[in-house]
């Protein structure tokens, strides 16, 4: 277009030019300096520079003025601009029009980041929805036209976005694409499904049956007052659980990442509630969120809220903390006339208890607690039926192999699926999208304390405050306090006992042993430490361990390459028991008909995972490479008699450094305070441990159901693990021979009461 009378290119003729900033609120710069424009002003440049062709005078005062003397403010305004330097405009000239460079147009000509580290700068121009700060100016047929406008800037703004995301999470890179999706919540924008995983054939699908039913119950709920829900539950879960329970219902889902600045969450749920309503339903206007008052854009989301007509539910995905000004928003939220759910989501470590305590007071009895608990056996081998023979069947060991390996994460599990291989081998390696997402759960931690709980992710053993301060010096008490109260670290001693069938647990408030609460988290965290620091870390944790832990020094300075220290370490290593076998092989047994009981579990601090599930004991852990902790379950009364006990073992062993005692066995079984006679896939020596003895009964079998037989003069039964990492399930104790009593007292499953998907009971980390 050329230069008309009334046309201006903002600094040309040697001036210093003037950049409009239409991303986020409006406002101009010269050479990089802030300009002081009223709002009048700033709207008239931003229409005359988007709409890039002449105006009439008359036009525009009608457009910003909606009074008689529309002409003469027009005036007083450009004679402002001329008062502060800027006179874009020719006088006396009836069309104007105006040539600006703006943000906008900089950023769209700018090239996209090729990676990681650039693309913190690209995105930060996007700081709020464009041409924020216009919505309540002028008449009413240019605030339509911000609203025609805006739109249209996000669709480029969302196309790019999403051409960047695609990218970086096709190159296996989530955490950057996950950067990009989290702006573009921010905005209320939405882009297309992650491309990582890919959505392929070959990935699982879970189902959330219990969690769906609490959902719509909480839903008939709302229908008479406003409901609040704190979601606990592995990433990647929790949004399509939501979806699934709106499905077939009037209600209507908006989902947002949580942010720290109430006014980015408050305009991303405004944008995303527009998104979520049928056109007929969306409130008149664009979103709000152009002014700096929050509380005043919250009321007027709330009355698009109200004004909406259709029942809400609103989630706040990834929560860590619930600030005072979070707390004003849910009580107001909760007070509102309206069908309405709120939820706050997070991960199901130990620490989201504080977030119940925090929620506690704000929704009282309106306040639901629904925990997606880790993926079990049954439940992935439901998963790998569904999609078929292409996964190599549906066996329980392939699936037992998936939660042992993941912890029950589908994330996890799915990543399993896709590569395609040796579950068998004990392959601590995490898979990239995993460990991202992983460091990406632990963002809120401040950066010294994630550093310091990498240093400390180097021990394979639990420790005490002591051995932190060896290893962090006068930083070590902030880092466990930080990681203490976000549930990272957990109380751990060398033994744990749970009472079957209610899975009680009593915890030992002396305890002073400290261990992380997921070995997946320990595992991601050791590797963001650099190579060199690992390397000196290991030379320091061989000798610090020598006199106490010689197999662990061992392990540290063959790693560290300390041939001396390692001569040293092997000759400290204690004597091993004398070697002796005794007994056969378990002989094989029928698969146990399961029994429809629910499932009900716990999380021990050192790692194990026990459940009840159809009537199935299930024992699961992946663990670290120091010595295993030992884990008892106690059937308090068994009658008297011959018991055949029918189990089964999917995974056992470890890389685990050579020298450990006492030896891992994988099942024990002891009656009364007589000796534990203890299993495993190889033969182990007799030895004493924890004031008992242990004898070797007989080789256990992998991958199939088998039999063992106990002799009781009755009373408590007591069944043990030990061992790094295990798959271990328990169908049934039963009667045998004659004058055994005819009653079986396994599955333990039968005298549980139904789990309450509301509140879930607390002995341990309930699943």
């Amino acid at each position: 277009m050329g230069e008309g009378p009334g046309l201006n290119t903002c600094g040309k003729g040697g001036g210093t030019i003037l950049t409009l900033h239409l991303l986020g609120h409006v406002h101009a710069t010269r050479g990089g300096e802030p300009l002081s424009l009223p709002g009048k002003a700033a709207a008239l440049l931003t229409y005359l520079t988007l709409e890039e062709c002449p105006h009439h005078r008359e036009h525009l005062a009608g457009l910003l003025w909606d009074t008689p003397d529309a002409l003469r403010n027009l005036r007083v305004e450009l004679s402002r601009l001329r008062g502060r330097g800027l006179a874009p405009f020719p006088a006396r000239q009836p069309m104007l029009a105006l040539r600006c460079e703006t943000d906008l147009d900089r950023w769209l000509r700018g090239p996209e980041p090729l990676n990681e580290r650039d693309l913190a700068a690209w995105l930060s121009p996007l700081r709020g929805p464009a041409l924020s700060g216009l919505e309540d100016l002028g008449s009413a047929a240019f605030r339509d036209w911000v609203d025609r406008r805006r739109s249209l800037i996000h669709d480029r703004i969302e196309e790019r976005l999403g051409s960047v995301c695609a990218r970086f999470e096709g190159r296996g890179q989530p955490q950057a694409g996950g950067q990009v999706r989290a702006c573009a919540e921010r905005l209320g924008l939405h882009l297309p499904a992650r491309s990582l995983p890919p959505a392929a054939p070959d990935d699982l699908t879970f189902e959330w049956p219990e969690q769906v039913r609490a959902l719509r119950g909480v839903f008939e709920r709302a229908a008479r007052a406003p409901q609040l829900v704190l979601l606990r539950g592995h990433v990647g879960t929790r949004r399509t659980l939501l979806e699934d329970a709106v499905q077939g219902t009037p209600w209507r889902a908006v989902q947002v990442r949580f942010s720290s600045q109430r006014l980015l969450l408050q305009a991303a749920l405004a944008g995303h509630l527009r998104r979520a309503l049928p056109p007929e339903r969306r409130p008149p206007g664009g979103p709000p969120g152009g002014t700096t008052d929050p509380d005043a854009d919250l009321i007027d989301l709330a009355g698009r809220m109200t004004e909406a007509g259709v029942p809400l539910l609103v989630a706040l995905h990834d929560v860590n903390e619930v600030p005072a000004w979070l707390a004003a928003l849910l009580r107001f939220m909760l007070d509102l006339p309206l069908p309405l759910v709120v939820v706050l989501s997070a991960s199901p470590t130990p620490g989201s208890d504080h977030l119940r305590l925090a929620l506690g007071p704000l929704g009282g009895r309106r306040l639901h607690h629904v925990t997606m608990p880790p993926l079990s056996v049954a439940g992935v081998m439901r998963a790998l039926a569904r999609e078929g023979p292409d996964h190599g069947g549906a066996g329980r060991a392939r699936a037992a192999r998936l939660v042992q390996r993941s912890e029950g994460c589908p994330l996890y599990v799915q990543a399993l699926v896709r590569s395609g291989g040796d579950l068998a081998a004990h392959d601590g390696r995490l898979p990239p999208d995993v460990r991202d997402r992983a460091l990406a759960d632990l963002a809120h931690l401040p950066g010294p304390a994630r550093e310091g709980l990498a240093r400390l992710a180097q021990l394979h053993d639990r420790f005490d405050r002591v051995m932190a301060g060896e290893l962090l010096g006068e930083a070590a008490p902030g880092v466990l306090n930080a990681a203490c109260r976000s549930g990272l670290l957990v109380p751990a001693g060398r033994e744990e006992a749970l009472t079957l069938p209610g899975l009680e647990y009593r915890s030992d408030d002396a305890e002073t042993g400290l261990a992380f609460a997921s070995e997946v988290t320990r595992a991601a965290l050791a590797g963001t430490l650099p190579a060199a620091e690992r390397h000196a870390l290991r030379r320091t944790l061989a000798r610090l361990l020598l006199p106490t832990q010689p197999a662990l020094s061992l392990l540290y300075a063959t790693r560290a390459n300390l041939p001396e220290l390692a001569a040293e370490a092997r000759a400290a290593l204690p004597a091993p028991p004398p070697a002796g076998f005794r007994g056969g092989c378990a002989e094989p047994a029928p698969e146990p008909s399961p029994h429809p009981h629910p499932r009900r579990g716990v999380l021990t601090p050192n790692g194990y995972r026990v459940a009840l599930d159809g009537g199935f004991l299930e024992v699961l852990r992946r663990g670290r490479l120091g010595p295993p902790p030992l884990l008892t379950l106690l059937l308090p009364d068994v009658p008297a008699g011959t018991w055949a006990l029918t189990a089964r073992l999917d995974v056992t062993g470890s890389a685990a450094p050579p020298g450990l005692l006492p030896p891992p066995f994988a099942l024990g079984l002891r009656v009364g305070t007589g000796p534990r006679v203890v299993y495993a896939p190889a033969p182990l020596p007799d030895h004493h441990a924890g004031g008992a003895g242990h004898t070797f009964g007989a080789v256990l079998p992998l991958n199939c159901w088998f039999r063992l037989n106990v002799t009781t003069r009755g009373g408590p039964l007591e069944l043990s693990v030990r061992e790094v990492n295990v798959a271990l399930t328990v169908g049934d104790l039963t009667p045998v021979g004659r004058g055994a009593s005819p009653r079986a007292v396994w599955p333990p499953g039968r005298c549980l009461p139904p789990e309450d998907a509301f509140e879930p009971p607390l002995p341990l980390t309930p699943f």
